[in-house]
């Protein structure tokens, strides 16, 4: 490999990189794992950190401002307040400075110092930690180096020991850079090549995201007190595994791990994983950059298909997402009837959703979720969309869930009627005595007539000119007739099953049926007026009259 101006005998100059602070992503990767392999290439520890210094300069508005290797060096240099865990400490001349503890297979290798006017945005902190890791690395070797050449006769055990290294470094910086589909996985398959232990790599919950040299993942192990804390740079044993974590800041966003149920893992294989760890925590960071991006694409989405829009630019901003609107589609109301829609709540139908395998565009419309999914066969509707109530239950506990299903709509214009529909079914679901559970719109039957309750004003008159002098009785009387007519209604007339169902004594039911005709002046044995009489019930209940039912 030749570099200009990487001779032992020669000044060091840094890799060629972008002048501008606002590259990211995988270019400056690239630039970042380059001079990650210029380091590591046999030259000493002044050549490192003339690299690492060159590298501040040309990426950042920050220089360095030391890098004191001993205790006693802070201090020489004009530091202060310099701890061994690093951070924020004193330069004189600068408004900001940041100590980088710099930690190596094989020990502490002091601190990178770094200052600016002021602090540095939180992606050029990123790559100041990326940097001072790479350093140290470097500045790992070039001890080892050292300290093995005192020793003649462990030479070329530490020369093998260092191209195994550099031969390490090489192969994840490829499979992280040339991959073109699978990155993840690409570097799972690069570290059981190196190691020849198998491989798991999961996200920040504990799901596997990629794996190699087994069939399938195994479970991950259960947490439990006394778990070992993986916030740092180094592999720690946990159980069957050797884990790292993927930390590009302070988050947390996965983690690799080398499947050793035999305690087989050398320090090689430590070095190999310490190094895919930082690798994919640059790509974790990425993909999560780009999921924000287009979770709020695809949210902006849903906004504008529950207004009501023309279709044309939709197909073509759902495509963009990655979402094919092209096959009918329903909306989905999903909410908790006894609590405002949460973090909770979204975070479950996301998981259900996944779970399930539905293809979904998910929004939040005031104290609901809304999901735009395709509309399933019609032998398999009433199942899909219990199973999705039933998983969503499953990850709320017990919670209320209660779900409105609209009908289909045959074009990305119709799914704001299909919203509609669904506000009704769910209002219905909600307003009814057993909320917990899934109404579709197109079974509603009368119920699609009474309207959702919200600026239902012919409803309300209707309900008034039949019910209104019982309503005002039991308000001022605090009696429960109205209810009493409802149930005798929706049990056919029948004395028996309406007295058990209010669990009041027949001779009770009697008395109130009897108020009620002398209330209301009507007959209740005449057809069309317990016709009409039963609609208005069925609709002050769908206006949300009775709270108690």
């Amino acid at each position: 490999m030749s570099h200009s101006g990487s001779a032992r005998g020669g000044a060091p100059q840094p890799p060629v990189v972008g002048t501008s602070a606002a590259r990211r992503g995988p270019a400056r990767l690239r630039e970042l794992l380059a001079l990650s392999l210029l380091m590591a290439d046999g030259r000493p520890a002044a050549q490192i950190v003339e690299l690492a210094r060159g590298a501040v300069r040309s990426w950042t508005a920050c220089e360095v401002v030391a890098v004191p290797r001993k205790a006693g060096d802070a201090s020489a240099a004009g530091i202060s307040g310099l701890r061994a865990a690093g951070g924020r400490v004193g330069a004189k001349g600068h408004g900001w400075a940041w100590a980088y503890a710099m930690h190596a297979a094989n020990g502490p290798q002091g601190h990178l110092v770094v200052g600016g006017d002021r602090p540095p945005s939180t992606d050029d902190r990123f790559l100041l930690a990326s940097l001072a890791r790479y350093t140290a690395v470097a500045l790992g070797q070039d001890a080892l180096r050292r300290r093995l050449r005192r020793t003649t006769g462990d030479l070329h055990r530490a020369e093998a020991q260092l191209r195994q290294q550099v031969a390490v470094q090489e192969t994840l910086a490829r499979a992280a850079v040339d991959a073109t589909e699978d990155r993840i996985r690409a570097i799972a398959e690069a570290l059981h090549a190196i190691t020849g232990l198998p491989v798991v790599i999961e996200d920040a919950s504990g799901q596997a995201r990629a794996w190699s040299g087994l069939a399938e993942p195994p479970e991950a192990p259960a947490a439990q007190a006394g778990a070992p804390d993986l916030r740092g740079p180094l592999p720690v044993r946990d159980g069957d595994r050797l884990v790292a974590a993927a930390q590009p800041r302070q988050e947390v966003l996965g983690t690799i791990a080398l499947v050793d149920p035999g305690r087989m893992a050398g320090e090689r294989d430590r070095f190999a994983l310490t190094h895919a760890a930082l690798v994919l925590s640059g790509e974790l960071a990425h993909v999560q950059a780009v999921a924000e991006v287009e979770g709020k694409q695809r949210r902006d989405l849903v906004e504008d298909l529950l207004d009501g829009v023309d279709e044309t630019g939709v197909l073509a901003r759902a495509e963009a997402v990655g979402y094919d609107l092209g096959p009918p589609h329903r909306a989905v109301v999903i909410g908790s009837p006894a609590a405002p829609a949460g973090d909770a709540l979204t975070a479950a139908v996301e998981r259900a959703v996944a779970g399930l395998g539905l293809p979904a565009l998910l929004g939040r419309r005031a104290d609901h979720v809304v999901l735009l999914t395709p509309d399933p066969p019609r032998v398999a509707a009433a199942a899909t969309w219990e199973r999705l109530h039933a998983s969503i239950s499953q990850r709320l506990g017990a919670a209320e869930v209660a779900v409105g299903v609209g009908r289909p709509a045959d074009g990305p214009a119709g799914l704001a009627q299909s919203w509609r529909d669904a506000q009704r079914a769910y209002a219905v679901r909600a307003g009814g005595r057993q909320r917990d559970g899934v109404t579709v719109d197109d079974e509603l039957g009368l119920y699609r007539i009474l309207g959702t309750g919200a600026g239902s004003g012919d409803l309300e008159r209707y309900v008034d000119e039949w019910l209104g002098a019982l309503l005002r009785y039991d308000a001022e009387s605090h009696s429960e007739l109205t209810r009493t007519l409802r149930t005798y209604l929706d049990h056919g007339g029948s004395y028996d099953e309406t007295a058990a169902a209010l669990i009041i004594h027949r001779s009770t039911l009697r008395y109130r049926l009897q108020r009620i005709r002398d209330l209301t002046g009507l007959d209740l044995g005449d057809p069309d007026i317990r016709l009409n009489l039963h609609v208005a019930v069925r609709g002050w209940s769908v206006l949300g009259g009775d709270d108690d039912g």
